[in-house]
C-alpha cells in the first residue's frame, strides 16, 4: 500500500523523495549540505549515504530507503599491515 501511495504522489517507490520536484539544481544542493550538517551534528560523525537504486537521488541512514552495506571498506584507513 505504501508503494501505491507513493506512486499516487509522484514519489520514488524506494526512498520516497519526490521525483518531479520544481527546485533548481542549487536548492536542491543546499538541501542535501543542510540534511549532511544537521545529521553530523546528531550523530558527531558525517553521516553515510548513497543513492537510490530506482532514482539515484542521495539517501542519508535517517531515511526511509537507505540499506546498510557492510560489505563496502575505505581502503584508506591503511588496515594491512606494512611489509
Amino acid at each position: 500500500m505504501k508503494r501505491f501511495y507513493r506512486r499516487l504522489t509522484g514519489r520514488c517507490t524506494s526512498c520516497g523523495q519526490k521525483l518531479n520536484s520544481k527546485q533548481t539544481t542549487t536548492a536542491r544542493i543546499v538541501e542535501i549540505n543542510k540534511k549532511g550538517s544537521r545529521l553530523a551534528s546528531q550523530l558527531g560523525r558525517m553521516p553515510q549515504t548513497h543513492s537510490c537504486k530506482k532514482c539515484h537521488r542521495i539517501v542519508f541512514e535517517d531515511q526511509p530507503g537507505f540499506v546498510q552495506n557492510y560489505l563496502l571498506i575505505d581502503m584508506g584507513l591503511g588496515i594491512y599491515p606494512k611489509k
